[in-house]
C-alpha cells in the first residue's frame, strides 16, 4: 500500500506542478490581454494611433470597424452601430491626418474613410487635403475630400475647395477624372464669398478656340462659376453672364449662362431689355466684335454677309434670354423690338415672345410675323422659321389657333417640296391642339392632296393615320370632359408602345381645357406618366399656366428631380431634366 502511495506521489506532484504552471501561463496570458486591450474594442486601436509602430495597422482596423458597421446598418451613418463608432474614432483619425503623421498610402485611406463618414468632426483632415493639392499627384485624395465636404456642408472648407478648383486643369488626364466631384462639391456649398472670383473667371476672353487645352480649362472654370453665380442669384453677374451669351466663341457655356440668368430672375430683366432695345452701347459693341471674331476666315477676313449681320448680333441673344426667363415685364419691349428687327430677328423674337405670359397683343404680333415669313426661310441653326414658330405656338395650349393654322397652311403658295413639310408641321400641331368640334376643320388639312414618295397621288395625312385616329377617337370619347383626360394620363397603357400618342394628346387637352387649376393635378399625376414626352408636355402646361410663378410647385418638381438623380438611373434622370428650366422659371416669375 505504501509502495503504491510512493508511486502515486510523484505522479500527483507532477500533475499539481503542471497545474500550477498551466495556471501561471493562464495568468500571464490574461495579463498580456489586459495590457494590449480588447482587440474588438475600437478604443484599443485608437490608443495605438499615437505609436508610430502600431499606427498603420490601427488605421486599417478602425476603417474595417467602420465598413462592418455600415454593412450592419445598411449604410445608415446614424445607425445604432455606425453612430457610436464614429463618436469614438472620427476625431482621432482626423487629428493624425491633419498633423501629417502618416505615409501617403495610409493618409489616403484615412481621407477616404473621413469622406465616407460624412462627419463634420473629420473636416480638418479633408480641408488639409484640399489645401495640400499637388497637381498630377494627389488627385484621388482631393476627389475623396470633395465628396466629403460637399454633402457635409463644411463651410470652413469653402476657401480651400475653391483654391483646389482654381488649380484644376480639366485638360490634364488625372485632373479630368476628378473635376466632376469638385464641381459637385462647389455647387453643394455655393459660398457667397466666391462671387467676386467667379465673376472674374467668367469674364476671361477666349481668343482662340483652336487651343483645345485652354478651351477645356476655361470652359470647366467658366461653366462651373456660371452655375455657382446662378445659385447665388448674383445680380453682379448679370452683365458678365449676358456677355457669355453674346459671344459665339463661348457657345459651350451659353446654355449654362442662360440657366444662371433665369435663376437670378428679375435683376436680369432690365439690363437685357436695354440691350434688346440697343440702349447698352458697350454690350452692342461687344456683341459685334465677338460676332466678327467668330466669323473671321483663315485669311483673317470676315465675309460681307457676316459683317452686315454683326450690327444686330445682340438682338437674338437678348430675346433668347428674356424668353427663357419668362417674366411678363419683357412682353411689351419684345413686341416693340419686332418692328425694328431684320427678318431673322423678327422670327427669333416672336419665338421667344411665345414663351412669355400670353397676351392678345403679343399673339397678334407673332401671328403677323408668321404670316409674313417665307415658307423657305431658315433661322440658326438651320431650322425652318415657320416650323419653329408653329412648335412654340403649340405650347400656348390654345385651341383657338387651330382654324388660323389650318387656313394659313392651305392658303400658302409655293413649290410642293416646300409646302408639304410646312403643312405636315401644321397638321401635327393642329392635331395636338384641336378639340372635338374642330375635327372637321383639321380634316381638310389631313385630307389635302399631295404626291406621295412614290410619285403617286396621296394625302398629307397618310403618314399620320395612326396618330390621327387615336387623337380623333380620344376626342370623341372624352369631348371637353377634363376628368376623362386626367384618367387617360393616369392610365399606364397611355404611355407605352403604339398608344403613347394617347398620353401626349391627353396632356395637351389638359393644357387646352384645364387652365391654372390644372397645375396641382398635373403635379400629382407626373409620377404616373412614364413616357418622357408625356412628362415634358405636362410640365409645359404647368409652366404656361403659371404666369405669376409658383414657388410651392417649383419645390414639388425639384423634389422629383432630386429623387430621380438619387437613383443614378440615366433614363429617370433624362425624363425629369426638362423640369429644371420650368423650376427656374416658376421661381423667377415669383420674385
Amino acid at each position: 500500500m505504501f509502495r503504491n502511495a510512493r508511486r502515486i506521489y510523484p505522479t500527483l506532484r507532477s500533475l499539481l506542478l503542471g497545474a500550477v504552471v498551466a495556471s501561471g501561463v493562464t495568468v500571464a496570458t490574461s495579463a498580456i490581454v489586459g495590457c494590449g486591450g480588447d482587440e474588438n474594442d475600437p478604443l484599443t486601436h485608437v490608443k495605438k494611433l499615437s505609436d508610430p509602430a502600431t499606427r498603420v495597422p490601427a488605421v486599417s482596423r478602425l476603417v474595417q470597424f467602420f465598413e462592418d458597421a455600415m454593412t450592419k446598418d445598411s449604410k445608415d451613418r446614424n445607425g445604432p452601430n455606425v453612430k457610436p463608432l464614429l463618436d469614438k474614432i472620427v476625431e482621432p483619425m482626423s487629428q493624425i491626418c491633419a498633423n501629417g503623421d502618416l505615409d501617403e498610402k495610409t493618409q489616403s485611406k484615412v481621407v477616404k474613410f473621413l469622406s465616407d463618414a460624412r462627419d463634420l468632426r473629420g473636416a480638418p483632415c479633408l480641408i488639409k487635403t484640399l489645401k495640400d493639392y499637388k497637381p498630377d499627384s494627389t488627385e484621388e485624395d482631393v476627389r475623396a475630400a470633395a465628396r466629403g465636404v460637399g454633402p457635409m456642408k463644411a463651410k470652413e472648407a469653402a476657401g480651400p475647395l475653391f483654391e483646389a478648383f482654381s488649380k484644376l486643369r480639366h485638360s490634364k488626364p488625372k485632373a479630368s477624372l476628378i473635376t466632376r466631384d469638385v464641381h459637385d462639391a462647389l455647387l453643394e456649398l455655393a459660398e457667397p464669398s466666391w462671387e467676386g472670383d467667379c465673376v472674374k473667371k467668367i469674364e476671361v476672353p477666349i481668343a482662340d478656340r483652336k487651343d483645345i487645352n485652354v478651351l477645356k480649362d476655361q470652359f470647366y472654370w467658366q461653366i462651373t462659376c456660371a452655375e455657382i453665380l446662378g445659385q447665388l442669384k448674383s445680380a453682379k453677374a448679370v452683365q458678365p453672364l449676358v456677355k457669355i451669351v453674346l459671344s459665339p466663341t463661348k457657345a459651350d457655356a451659353q446654355a449654362t449662362a442662360i440657366y444662371a440668368l433665369i435663376k437670378i430672375g428679375k435683376p436680369s430683366i432690365e439690363p437685357t431689355v436695354k440691350l434688346l432695345q440697343g440702349g447698352d452701347a458697350d454690350l452692342v459693341k461687344y456683341a459685334k466684335e465677338e460676332y466678327l471674331l467668330a466669323n473671321k476666315g483663315e485669311d483673317g477676313k470676315v465675309p460681307e454677309a457676316a459683317t452686315k449681320q454683326a450690327d444686330t448680333a445682340y438682338v437674338a441673344p437678348a430675346a433668347l434670354i428674356l424668353g427663357s426667363i419668362g417674366r411678363e415685364e419683357a412682353v411689351q419691349p419684345m413686341i416693340d423690338a419686332i418692328a425694328k428687327a431684320d427678318d431673322t430677328g423678327k422670327v427669333v423674337i416672336a419665338r421667344e415672345l411665345l414663351k412669355l405670359p400670353t397676351s392678345e397683343p403679343a399673339l397678334k404680333a407673332v401671328q403677323g410675323v408668321y404670316e409674313k415669313t417665307s415658307i423657305t426661310m431658315t433661322i440658326p441653326p438651320g431650322v425652318g422659321a415657320r416650323d419653329q414658330l408653329l412648335e412654340t405656338m403649340g405650347y400656348l395650349f390654345d385651341a383657338n389657333l387651330v382654324p388660323w393654322m389650318v387656313k394659313n397652311a392651305l392658303d400658302a403658295k409655293g413649290e410642293d417640296a416646300d409646302l408639304e413639310p410646312m403643312r405636315a408641321a401644321t397638321l401635327l400641331t393642329a392635331m395636338k391642339l384641336m378639340k372635338a368640334d374642330q375635327i372637321p376643320e383639321v380634316d381638310k388639312l389631313f385630307n389635302s392632296k399631295i404626291n406621295g414618295p412614290d410619285g403617286k397621288p396621296s394625302t398629307l395625312g397618310k403618314g399620320y393615320e395612326k396618330e390621327y385616329k387615336m387623337a380623333t377617337e380620344l376626342l370623341k370619347e372624352c369631348g371637353d370632359k377634363l376628368d376623362c383626360y386626367y384618367g387617360k394620363l393616369a392610365d399606364p397603357n397611355s404611355h407605352v408602345g403604339d398608344k403613347q400618342f394617347i398620353g401626349m394628346k391627353s396632356a395637351y387637352m389638359v393644357g387646352v381645357l384645364g387652365g391654372d387649376a390644372a397645375r396641382p393635378k398635373l403635379v400629382e399625376l407626373l409620377p404616373k406618366i412614364t413616357n418622357a414626352a408625356g412628362k415634358f408636355i405636362s410640365v409645359q402646361v404647368i409652366d404656361r399656366r403659371s404666369a405669376k410663378g409658383d414657388a410651392a410647385i417649383a419645390g414639388q418638381l425639384q423634389k422629383m428631380v432630386d429623387e430621380a438623380e438619387a437613383t443614378k438611373d440615366s433614363n429617370k434622370i433624362a425624363a425629369v431634366n426638362p423640369f429644371k428650366t420650368v423650376i427656374y422659371r416658376l421661381n423667377a416669375r415669383g420674385q
